[in-house]
């Protein structure tokens, strides 16, 4: 079973492209659906049924040059599917998966009065296939 390095080497990248790292950690965060007829009893005990589970992630980075904004922003803003190179905790590894950014998940603090950099750029981001 694979190890987090102490000194990760790594580098996240989004279709196979480095892309401006994250300030220090990425959130990391799971998402399960559950079925339809999921519910409580009158007496509070949960019936679930769960259908799958996804993973997500927090990006959030600041003083970010434009360029680097902008590629990174073109990758994510429509809403399509993009390869993240990540570290995944439940497969503990390094790895590509598909993922998306859904709508109204980009924050974009202000740009320098020298058009050089966005002092914050964040969104999440959540795996478009299941966990297996």
């Amino acid at each position: 079973m694979a190890t987090i390095p102490k000194n990760i080497t790594e580098r996240y990248k989004m279709n196979g492209v480095s892309i401006y790292q994250p300030d220090k950690d990425m959130g990391y965060n799971f998402e399960t659906t559950y079925s339809e007829g999921s519910n409580r009893t009158q007496f509070g005990k949960a019936l679930l049924t769960p259908l799958f589970t996804v993973e997500q992630y927090s990006y959030e980075a600041t003083d970010v040059p434009v360029k680097e904004a902008n590629k990174i922003f073109k990758i994510v803003a429509k809403g399509e599917k993009f390869n993240l190179y990540h570290w995944s905790l439940y497969h503990m590894a390094w790895r590509t998966d598909p993922f998306y950014v859904g709508k109204g998940s980009l924050t974009f603090g202000e740009v320098s009065p020298d058009l050089k950099t966005i002092s914050k750029l964040s969104f999440n981001m959540q795996g478009v296939n299941p966990l297996d």
